[in-house]
């Protein structure tokens, strides 16, 4: 019975669904273009990006002048920049999403106060929760393509009316927002960095690097694994590295004090119930958030070590800083390059101080 859920789950989840092979369509939008499923674009079974109309993207600033109420941009009115605390000559910073969660509350604004309290920036949450809602993942996977349009074009927007440096931009995103931000590189070229926070395995993993995060999305891309084991385990970060710089504390797969409910998730699985999923392996995917907002102000270094595995790692043999360590999170070292792992706490801070 396990080798034939195995089996499904690897079916309809990777390259493994050829099968289902759809025929190549596309849809065309206003002042994004057009979006086809032909390959690479078939990762998501097919399923053609929604309208941005349909998603509505939404564009919230935050500055130290406005730290609690939200400033709204429109990336086609170039008015709305103007009107709002937007400085050019400050670091811009863009938080997204992932699957069935919101840039309104929770961490995102959590992230947003801890960036605004380490430094002056234009920080912008980009909020696309009517795209991830309902039962079917892959839809909100595809979604991705046209929300990463859309917050290219509010870059260019920012670009174009207030001389926004491209290289100053940041770009952070969890889950399917981290591949969104990819996407958003792709579109403009020259974005200074975009942080991957456990970015979405599930239509991804293996997949050409064209319809995924990777290191020509950015002039500098950093990446936080967390739960990065097998679909059967009902993880849904990615594994393989996909950054300039890839962290995988405690390995990069289940963290400690979190646990996996296997069966019960197989069954939401089956039955599209991806929001309980979520809720269920939350501890682990959402970890690589909550490393990433410590480490923003925090005097501990999250100090990782290069090593080619994390056995090696876990049996003492890669703590040496001899080619050179690096630092998980906001401060890290871009000249640094190559794959790191640590051991984090349990519970906060997570940082082990060493």
């Amino acid at each position: 019975m396990l080798k034939c859920i195995t089996l499904l789950l690897l079916l309809s989840s990777t390259q493994g669904w050829w099968f289902f092979k759809p025929k190549p369509k596309q849809v065309c939008y206003t002042h994004i273009g057009c979006f086809s499923n032909a390959q690479p674009f078939s990762n998501a079974r097919g399923t053609l990006p929604q309208s941005p109309s349909k998603i509505e993207t939404t564009f919230s600033l935050y500055t130290r002048q406005n730290k609690d109420t939200a400033q709204t941009l429109d990336p086609y009115d170039t008015n709305t920049v103007s009107k709002t605390n937007f400085d050019s000559n400050l670091p811009t910073i863009f938080i997204t999403h992932g699957n069935q969660d919101t840039a309104k509350s929770g961490w995102p604004l959590e992230m947003k106060d801890a960036l605004l309290e380490n430094g002056d920036m234009n920080v912008i949450a980009v909020d696309w929760s009517k795209g991830t809602q309902g039962r079917i993942y892959r839809q909100s996977a595809a979604n991705t393509r046209v929300v990463g349009a859309t917050i290219g074009n509010m870059i260019k927007a920012l670009r174009d009316s207030a001389s926004l440096p491209l290289g100053q931009v940041h770009l952070i995103g969890h889950s399917l927002g981290a591949h969104t931000m990819g996407y958003a590189g792709d579109w403009v070229r020259g974005i200074g960095r975009i942080t991957g926070l456990d970015p979405a395995g599930l239509y991804f993993e293996k997949f050409d690097t064209k319809v995924r995060l990777d290191t020509s999305d950015a002039n500098f891309v950093d990446v936080i694994h967390t739960d990065g084991a097998s679909l059967t385990e009902m993880a849904f970060g990615i594994r393989t590295p996909n950054g300039h710089v890839d962290f995988y504390p405690n390995g990069g797969t289940r963290q400690p004090g979190c646990k996996r409910y296997l069966w019960s998730n197989i069954m939401n699985f089956f039955q599209g119930k991806m929001g309980k999923i979520s809720a269920s392996v939350a501890c682990s995917h959402m970890r690589a958030i909550y490393f990433f907002i410590e480490s923003i102000n925090s005097s501990c270094e999250f100090k990782a070590y290069p090593c080619t595995a994390y056995l090696d790692f876990y049996r003492g043999s890669c703590m040496s800083c001899t080619n050179g360590c690096n630092r998980m999170g906001y401060h890290v070292d871009q000249n640094v390059h190559g794959k790191f792992y640590l051991q984090t706490n349990a519970a906060p801070p997570y940082c082990k101080r060493v």
